[in-house]
């Protein structure tokens, strides 16, 4: 049998992390505000509003922050490379001496570590670049661009927040009933959930149905727990009649 060729993914991890982090901040994040409101009145217009304000809410926030701190960790990134090759270009015996030592650690002997570090110091951008991937340790390639990250959030988590209010939307227009909507809301929520754990598989190599049933497990515990919490408190605060049928 012919062996499968191996493919690594650490160059999309970044967008993968995104998305995920994205349509689970909207899944279960204003899922759970959608669900705690449900359990505090069966208006589906309050409902319906609570969850249009936190998606559009926290797609802002989240799109903006997301933009913010990959823009950060970039400037960061980037400073401490212009303290490598200002090191390099000044002080060349320095980062020689380095060189050794990182290879002495990896196993070479001295005069290898030597000789080869004579060869690297011929070509400081090679030198920069053994730096970066063993003293520094960081890969500036694997950084994908700020305003794409905080794009991919915004629009994933606005995803994730849209799901879960459609059933509540249509109640409005449609005499779905509160237990039907409620019911079709948290379906789809563990549905998408499931999925992207299956999705999520692909990159963590653990099992479809361990990574779909870690999604749901997690994602149905805090749904059914805003769901009670917004149920005490209404049981708690008298709302007008209209409000409660």
């Amino acid at each position: 049998m012919e062996p499968h060729e191996v493919k690594h993914y650490t160059h999309e991890s970044d967008s993968f992390r995104t998305k995920v982090f994205g349509i689970q901040d909207g899944l279960i994040g204003v899922g759970s505000i959608i669900l705690g409101t449900a359990g505090f009145t069966r208006d589906p217009i309050l409902i319906a509003a609570a969850g249009l304000i936190a998606t559009a809410a926290q797609t802002l926030s989240m799109g903006v922050g997301e933009y913010i701190s990959t823009r950060v960790r970039m400037q960061i990134i980037r400073n401490e490379l212009r303290k490598e090759e200002f090191e390099i270009e000044n002080f060349p015996q320095k980062e020689r001496d380095e060189l050794i030592e990182m290879y002495v650690d990896k196993g070479l002997t001295r005069a290898e570590a030597e000789q080869m570090a004579d060869k690297l110091m011929k070509d400081r951008n090679v030198v920069l670049k053994e730096m970066m991937a063993n003293e520094l340790k960081v890969s500036p390639e694997e950084f994908e661009d700020p305003v794409r990250l905080g794009l991919l959030m915004a629009g994933y988590l606005f995803l994730g927040g849209v799901l879960p209010l459609l059933p509540f939307v249509l109640w409005t227009f449609l005499p779905l009933g509160y237990a039907l909507s409620v019911s079709l809301s948290v379906s789809i929520i563990l549905v998408t959930l499931a999925g992207f754990g299956v999705a999520a598989s692909k990159y963590t190599g653990l099992p479809r149905w361990r990574m779909a049933v870690e999604q749901v497990a997690t994602g149905g515990g805090a749904l059914m727990a805003s769901f009670l919490i917004g149920y005490a408190l209404g049981s708690f605060v008298h709302l007008p009649p209209q409000l409660l049928q």
